[in-house]
């Protein structure tokens, strides 16, 4: 009766060996216990790219399979069952046939295998379990093995827009930065700034730094600095460093994101222009540039208005003019008030209609308007229109058109004919009665009759 129980026990030692044969044994400080008669197949993270996975990427597992048994393990499988928020990337296999597991594979001997599975872009931070699973060919006995995963939010933060591109020398001019939340997680204590290495942008009234104590996910923040660049810079394109940090949510380290964007110098420029000289039909402007950049192939244009009409041309080119230049532009300009004022009574209105009839520019005869016309400093054509003041136009352009000069000295005459003709018979009056006088002193008996005789 004894012998007997001693053979059950031994059974049913060799059944609970044989139960744990790929069973996930533990163990601690590499002590195992004494497994020689049997395999024990153990599976384990051993690593992750990235660590944390980032929800909306993908991230590798390296699972390691050992056999702390003293029994080899041949055809071993292993099948990954991914749930939310993982799933496996296209043309992954969630078995793999890992082969013969030799008994005592471990450590550094154990094999590695590799998933790459994919995050959901719409979770959330935190431990994630991952179930895998393994059992020999031909077994339908498998065992479960659950890893854990970390997962956090995709933080990124974008400068998305600067609202100026262009800036004018010498003046002070807003520029701002927008920022913008593009990932899954809020950002938390910002840091921002930039700098211009070439020291021809500069900002003025704080320093180059901001603090933005957080940014929503979806939001955007925008920063206003304002900056002036050097009044002797030439112009061109300067680049500026962007260089923005937050705390990481995970690891609160600081990261730092930087790039780089170009702001123009140069762009638009001013004239003024002023009457210089006006000899017979011909006047003259000085156009001088008065604005902080230079400008390119310069035109000056009289364009059509009241009172004013150009006899030739209505453009002169003058060609480029630095900043502080000045040129003279010349025009054949007449005035078309003085035409309507002469005292012409045949002069129909008809004719006059035709001299004015002019696209209303301005308003008011004293006053001519001229047109700028020149290439900015970013290749952009440009036109300014500058009123010059002119105090008297009857003074500009006295020539009149040829076809009307015959007409008026001939309406001239019908005006003054009657005074013409009473000067012409008062100096023969004067004529007469001197030749008298000189004839009544040397004979007193001359009579004014006498002097008609001896005329005929």
């Amino acid at each position: 009766m004894k012998e007997i129980r001693i053979g059950f026990l031994a059974i049913c030692l060799m059944m609970a060996l044989s139960s744990v044969a790929y069973a996930n044994i533990p163990y601690a400080n590499n002590y195992y216990p004494d497994l020689s008669g049997v395999t024990g197949i153990s599976v384990s993270l051993v690593n992750q790219d990235p660590q944390p996975a980032i929800a909306g990427d993908v991230v590798e597992i390296y699972l390691g399979i050992e056999n702390i048994g003293g029994e080899s393990c041949s055809d071993l499988i292993v099948e990954l069952e991914p749930e939310y928020p993982f799933s496996l990337v296209p043309d992954e296999s969630a078995v793999q046939n890992i082969g013969t597991i030799k008994s005592y594979q471990k450590d550094n001997y154990m094999k590695i295998i590799t998933y790459t599975i994919k995050v959901d872009s719409d979770a959330s931070a935190g431990s994630y379990n991952l179930t895998v699973k393994y059992y020999e060919q031909g077994d339908s006995l498998a065992t479960e093995k659950s890893i854990t995963i970390d997962v956090k939010n995709k933080e990124m933060a974008e400068i998305i827009h600067i609202d100026k591109t262009n800036l004018v020398p010498g003046k002070q001019t807003s520029l701002k930065f927008t920022i913008n939340n593009v990932g899954n997680t809020p950002l938390r204590y910002l840091t921002f700034y930039w700098v211009n290495e070439d020291k021809v942008i500069l900002p003025v009234g704080s320093d180059n730094t901001k603090y933005i104590d957080s940014i929503d996910i979806g939001e955007s923040v925008e920063l206003d600095y304002q900056v002036i660049a050097d009044s002797n810079a030439d112009p061109g394109l300067y680049e500026l460093k962007l260089y923005l940090s937050y705390d990481d949510p995970i690891t609160y380290e600081e990261k730092e994101i930087s790039t780089i964007a170009g702001v123009n110098v140069g762009g638009e420029t001013d004239f003024d222009v002023a009457l210089s000289d006006s000899s017979g039909s011909e006047t003259s402007f000085s156009v001088a540039n008065i604005g902080s950049n230079p400008a390119y192939s310069v035109s000056v244009i009289v364009p059509q208005q009241n009172g004013w009409q150009v006899s030739g041309s209505n453009s002169v080119i003058i060609g480029n003019l630095n900043k502080g230049d000045y040129t003279v532009a010349s025009f054949n300009l007449i005035s078309t008030q003085q035409m309507t004022d002469l005292p012409d009574q045949n002069l129909k209105k008809v004719d006059v209609q035709e001299i004015t009839r002019q696209r209303p520019t301005i308003q008011g005869s004293n006053g001519l308007m001229i047109q700028i016309a020149y290439t900015d400093t970013i290749g952009e054509r440009k036109v300014i229109e500058k009123e010059v003041a002119i105090n008297s136009p009857q003074d500009i352009g006295s020539e009149m058109p040829s076809g009307k000069t015959g007409r008026i000295q001939q309406n001239a005459f019908e005006t003054y004919k009657w005074y013409i003709f009473g000067f012409i018979i008062l100096i023969t009056g004067l004529v007469l009665y001197s030749k008298y006088r000189r004839r009544k002193l040397i004979d007193p008996q001359f009579k004014i009759k006498d002097l008609f005789q001896k005329t005929q």
